[in-house]
This record gives structure tokens, sequence and C-alpha cells, in this order.
């Protein structure tokens, strides 16, 4: 946490410098009254100066007598620094939805509110519509030989572009403070007409930070449903590790074990192990980069379902700060290679998969403190038997 409100405070310096040039005039604006406006800079120069108390104090005053947004913003972040958390959290809220704030001052405000829900707990919402053209992951190829025998696929009639809403969910709760333990939730409900292509996952157990929080480890459980029917289960331990950072980069890892079951399909159950790496550097104000990659090791029960694969990902984020909008896109390549003769085709399965994802994102538009953003996703895979070779793309329109 220690590093955390560092980071915050280097944050919130540039923010205040900002408040502080402009605090004569818009205190003015604000409240004619020069005693106001000398009131002001002196809550200012508690606050840069450290003496949060006193600092509050005056603000807290200023507030009653005012409703000034950015006399409730200072406050906020008098309180933060006193450990005063739920209440710098409701005001720094209020300030999140005054529309006439601008966007950079909502992004080092958000800061703030995202470090006091690492402390106190969070639930956060979100809505999309969404549009997919392959829900089932269909092959597009429709004659196959298996055991010499020449067969014609019919694929189900839900098996094309359906549209719904996706429904998310994100939630974390303190268990144990001093010794930094929490549990968390992160779950998302996909709801299409009828109930053939509904899916379901959650995602939950605990956590337990080290140190400054670079070090985490994870016991939680993910599950999943489709059309109604439980599809995996999946009960695994991560450790994740920030291993390098600074106000330009940040560099981290996790290495996750586990145990996938399929209730339906038992002789694909597997012990699954994988490890990841993520790398985000700021290039400038406006552009950073990232890189990411992963490796995979399933061990299945029956050997022909077994595989190792691997993924790379390098992505980019623009902002355009006039229309205040966050562009990002990204590019995946991943392959798995499986162990053995697939039983039914007789021929090794390898498959490639690509997938590219753009979306855009406002930040000066809100509502109900909710960001909209537009993503679209082209996903293909390329495998050496045609029956696992599909192609799709997603369409949404978020709110988060």
């Amino acid at each position: 946490m220690a590093g955390a409100v560092r980071r915050l405070v280097a944050s919130a310096l540039v923010l205040a410098a900002a408040l502080l040039s402009a605090a004569p005039a818009a205190a003015a604006a604000e409240a004619p009254d020069s005693q106001l406006q000398r009131e002001f800079v002196e809550g200012a120069r508690l606050l840069h100066a450290g003496d949060y108390a006193a600092a509050a104090g005056v603000f807290r005053a200023l507030l009653e007598r005012t409703g000034s947004p950015r006399v409730r913003l200072e406050l906020a972040r008098a309180l933060f620094h006193l450990g005063e958390y739920r209440e710098a959290r409701a005001l720094f809220r209020q300030v999140l939805l005054d529309r006439q704030v601008p966007w950079e001052v909502r992004d080092n405000v958000e800061a703030f509110v995202r470090a006091i829900d690492d402390i106190e707990g969070y639930v956060r919402f979100s809505a999309s519509v969404v549009s997919d053209t392959n829900p089932r992951n269909i092959t597009s190829q429709r004659e196959f030989t298996i055991g010499g025998f020449r067969l014609e696929f019919q694929p189900p009639e839900d098996a094309g572009r359906v549209t719904g809403l996706r429904y998310g969910v994100q939630a974390y709760q303190p268990l144990a403070r001093e010794a930094r333990i929490g549990g968390y939730v992160t779950g998302s409900y996909l709801d299409y007409p009828g109930s053939s292509l509904d899916r379901l996952t959650l995602d939950g157990g605990v956590a337990k930070l080290f140190g400054d929080g670079g070090t985490r480890v994870r016991a939680g459980v993910e599950t999943g449903t489709f059309g109604a029917r439980r599809l995996y289960e999946f009960p695994y331990v991560a450790a994740g590790q920030v291993l390098s950072r600074s106000a330009l980069h940040r560099l981290e890892g996790e290495v996750k074990l586990g145990r996938a079951n399929f209730p339906r399909f038992g002789f694909m159950d597997a012990r699954h192990a994988s490890a990841q790496l993520g790398f985000t550097r700021a290039l400038s104000d406006a552009l950073a980069a990232s890189l990411a990659g992963a490796v995979e090791d399933s061990a299945a029960r029956e050997r022909p379902y077994s595989y190792r694969g691997f993924s790379l990902e390098p992505g980019i984020a623009w902002l355009l700060p006039e229309p205040a909008l966050l562009v990002r896109a990204s590019f995946a390549l991943g392959q798995r290679n499986y162990a053995e003769p697939d039983p039914l085709f007789g021929i090794q399965r390898r498959d490639r998969r690509t997938r590219l994802d753009v979306s855009v994102r406002s930040k000066a538009w809100r509502f109900m403190n909710l960001a909209p953003g537009v993503l679209v996703s082209f996903e293909r895979t390329q495998s050496s038997i045609d029956f696992f070779s599909t192609r799709k793309v997603n369409f949404a329109i978020a709110l988060e």
C-alpha cells in the first residue's frame, strides 16, 4: 500500500499544481467573498505542507458554505491522507458525478478511488450489448472423413449470428486487514435469446498480498456453464509478482497451477499449468505500448487431449485529447500442439490462433459514472484438423 500511496501522491501533486494555479480565480468565481478565497489558499497550503487534519478542517468549513466541487475534491484528498477512506471515497464519487469536472481531473480522482477500493473493498458492475457471428465456435467445413467414412456435418439452427446482453461484476472484500487477506469474485453472464447459448463464468477465491502489494498469492475456483449446463470447473492456485515498475513502465508475471474438470467429458480432465509475463511502457503522454506472453501445459486423462501451447500479444494504447478518446489495439498469436493423434480423425492436432481486438472508449462522456466503449474482435483458428478450424467476429457496446 505504501508504494501505491507514493505513486498517488506524485500524481496528486500534478493535479494540485493545476488546481492551485487556477484556485484564486476559481474560488473568486464560485464565491466572490475574498475571505473565502484566502481560506481556500490557506487550506491548500496546509494540505501540501502535510498538515492534513488542519487542511480537512478548513475545507470542511468551506464546503458547508460554498458546496464547491473544487473544495469537495481537496477535502477528499485530505481525508484520504488521514486514512478516513469511506468518507473520502464518498466525496471523490460526488466529484466524479459532476459533469463539469474535466476528464483529466477525473482520471486522477479515479486513481484515488481505486486505491481506497483496494483497502475497503468494492463491487463494480458493467453491462454490454454483444454480437457474435459464431457463438458455438463451429467450423465452416461441412464434410469430414472419420474412420474411413465420409460424413456431412449439419450445424444446429442457433449456430449463426446472435445478439444479446452481457452483465459483469467484480468484487473484493477484505477478510483480515492486518494480514492483507481478502476474497474476490469476478463473473459474467451472457444472455442471448432463448437459453441454449447462455453462458455463465465465475472466478472466486481468496488472495493474500505481501510487501507493498507487489506479490500476490491466490487460491480459487473458476467455473462455467453453457446453455444451462455445467461445462467445467477449475480449482487453482496462482502466484503473481511485480518484477519491475517505475513511473513509465511495469513488468509483472504470474504462474498458475490447477486441475480442469469436465463433468460431461471426463476423458478431457487435466492438470494444467501456465506462466505469463506482461510489460507496459509509456512512450509519451498520449501513447503506450504493451507486450504479453504466456506458455501452458495441459496433461489430460487421455493423452490425445494433452497439449502444450504459447501465445504472444503486442498492443498499443493511444489517447486522443480531443475528443477525449482512448483507442486500444492488440494482436494475439498463439499455438497449441496436441500430444498424440486425435482418436476420431487419426491426425495429430495442431491449432494456430489469431485475434485482433480494437476498442474505443470515451473519457469525457459518462452515464452514472460509467464510461461507454466499443469493442470489435476478429478471431481465427487454423487447425490441422478442419473440424476445429473456426472464424468469428465479436462486437460489443459497453458501459463500464
